[in-house]
Parts: structure tokens; sequence; C-alpha cells
């Protein structure tokens, strides 16, 4: 039975992606921070992890992923609202201690492939622009710096370690980038590659596109963008398989 390792595991697409993958087959590990969502976790077929990643070493990351022996990671673990209060918590979990994990993956040894939910536009805005992005776009990523600025430098910082430091980590990563979630029902299409930011995307679909990659391993070394559209969400999955997309080229570093 294939494994997946799913760091965040009580944010609400990391539970839809678990509910996915239990139903295939999967047996699926969600690394928490606290007790009270173990029992939801075990009732959709997880098993729960209680570590607080925020203050976990590397070595003791390195344990969890040891002990669990996935075939596939998953870093789906976020500040969230938290950082509405305390802007540093993005700092704290989605650069530092997602940067914590991709060096555990590797003192851990074993487990290469590794899956993580980024966002849209996170770049260096001092380089060249998206040379696919349009006035609807433009506007997005000055609202999404504007509203979100230490988060932004939180997941642009972390996936900038992700991919400039793999000449020496090795791992065979995929990094999906979504626009903002909305609040509509599973549509079972997007739009996936050099996507853009508009227009909103489901949590479900998001969920729904981590499972794919997870199924498709032709993603490996593919940083793609997703947003609502009107192409199926395996379809758009292999395409960018088949390109090789990188909407995270040096350009953008």
């Amino acid at each position: 039975m294939p494994s997946v390792l799913i760091f965040g595991g009580s944010g609400k697409i990391a539970k839809f992606i678990t509910e996915s993958l239990v139903q295939k087959g999967y047996q699926v590990s969600s690394v928490i921070r606290r007790e009270e969502h173990i029992p939801s976790l075990r009732e959709l077929g997880a098993t729960p992890i209680l570590q607080s990643i925020e203050s976990a070493s590397v070595s003791e990351l390195a344990s969890i992923i040891r002990t669990s022996a996935p075939d596939i990671v998953i870093f789906a673990a976020g500040a969230r609202l938290r950082a509405f209060e305390d802007p540093n918590l993005s700092l704290v979990v989605d650069r530092d201690a997602a940067i914590r994990v991709f060096d555990a993956m590797v003192k851990a040894g074993g487990t290469k492939r590794l899956i993580t939910i980024s966002t849209m536009d996170a770049r260096n805005r001092e380089k060249a622009a998206p040379s696919w992005y349009n006035e609807v776009d433009w506007k997005g990523s000055d609202e999404l710096w504007g509203m979100l600025p230490v988060y932004m430098k939180a997941k642009y910082e972390a996936d900038k370690d992700l991919v400039e430091g793999n000449g020496k980590r090795g791992l065979e990563y995929t990094i999906v980038r979504s626009t903002w979630y909305g609040d509509g029902e599973r549509m079972g299409k997007i739009r996936a590659g050099l996507a853009g930011i508009e227009p909103r995307i489901s949590r479900e679909d998001v969920a729904d596109v981590l499972v794919a990659c997870v199924e498709n391993p032709a993603t490996v070394g593919c940083v793609f963008e997703i947003s609502g559209g009107e192409v199926p969400i395996q379809d758009a999955v292999k395409k960018v398989a088949e390109e090789k997309v990188d909407s995270f080229g040096e350009m953008f570093r």
C-alpha cells in the first residue's frame, strides 16, 4: 500500500487530500499541532502524529519521516488565520518550518518525493514580471502583496530555498502555487501552468490537484500555478507534466 505523510494535516485542504487518498487506498499519516484534531483525522482514516512543526528540530522531523517511511511527503502547513494577528508566524511556519522539513527529508534518508502547496505570485518583485499576466493579474498581485506581505515573503523564500538548494538535497519536488481560495464547491476543472491569478479556486479543487500530482510522478520538477478554469484536473496536471512547466525560473527569483 503506497503511503503519504502530510505536514499540516489539520487544514481544510489537507483533510480533503487525506479523504481522497484514503479512498484510493493510500496509507496516510498526518502531522498536527493540536490534539483536538486527532478524532476527525482518525475518522478520515489517517494516522495522526502529534508534533508542532513550529518548534520541532530537523532531527525531530527526520525521526517522524524515518518512522513513517512514506513514499511521498506533502507540506500543507501554514500559519493561516493566526498570521493575521501575528504576521511573523508566516515566517515561522510557511518559511522556516518548511525549510526544516526539506532538510529533515535529507537527514531521514529514503523519501525523496515532496509536494508542497505554495501561493501564486511568490516571487522577487524587483526582477522580471510574469509575461503571461494581464491587467487583472497585476491588480491581484498588488492586492496579495499589499494585504499579506509577510506571508508572500515567507512563501517566496521557502520556494526559493527548495529550488536553489536542491542541488545538494536531491529531492523530487513539485510546487503547486494556488491563487486565492474561493468559497465555491469542487468543480473538477482548473487552469494550470502559467495560469494567472483570476478566477479563484475551491479548496477541494486544490486538494484534487495535489492528489493528481501524487499519482503522476512526471510532475517532478514542475512549479506551476492553478486557478479556476475549464480543463479537467487530471488533464491539466498531465499537460503540466508533459510541458515540464516552471513558473518560478531564475528570472523570478
